[in-house]
């Protein structure tokens, strides 16, 4: 099911302001494989939210090296040559899809099974507070959906919000 391990988030201090965590498109389907645009426009649809959403993504490194972004036809691994021909962000990929509602994404790379820096987290904690403030629905993401983005939330005082459905 995509998102895969969505799941709502409260502010402690403005109960106001929720979030949402999850895992990258695809990541139901297991850890290795490409993962079809198809795939990824079900999880594009499945996002929270009646209106424009938000994406921040935590993706960026895993451990070896390679690119978190690899497992999509938008962007290949960033160890490619760039004479090879410049792959698009995430960002560019979903403003070329004719989706029903505005997607943003606003990208801090991080290495999956590392702890996120804390300069990472105040500067995502100022995005995604700003657009909040805005009213936006916003979606924190990474690659299983539960570890930095659960140490960022924390991070962040948002806790998990089990009343929401």
């Amino acid at each position: 099911m995509e998102p895969y391990r969505l799941r709502p988030w409260r502010s402690r201090s403005n109960k106001q302001h929720r979030i949402y965590t999850c895992a990258r498109p695809g990541r139901s389907k297991g850890t290795k494989g490409s993962v079809p645009d198809s795939t990824v426009d079900k999880w594009v649809s499945g996002l929270p939210g009646k209106g424009d959403v938000v994406i921040v993504s935590l993706l960026g490194r895993k451990p070896d090296g390679t690119s978190e972004f690899k497992f999509y036809s938008f962007h290949g691994s960033s160890d490619e040559a760039p004479e090879r021909g410049a792959k698009l962000s995430f960002q560019e990929w979903t403003n070329q899809r004719n989706y029903d509602r505005s997607i943003r994404v606003i990208e801090h790379p991080t290495r999956d099974l590392d702890p996120v820096p804390e300069e990472i987290v105040a500067a995502v904690s100022a995005d995604i507070r700003a657009c909040l403030d805005q009213g936006s629905c916003v979606v924190l993401m990474d690659s299983g959906g539960e570890t930095r983005t659960k140490r960022t939330c924390a991070l962040m005082g948002f806790t998990e919000d089990s009343a929401v459905p």
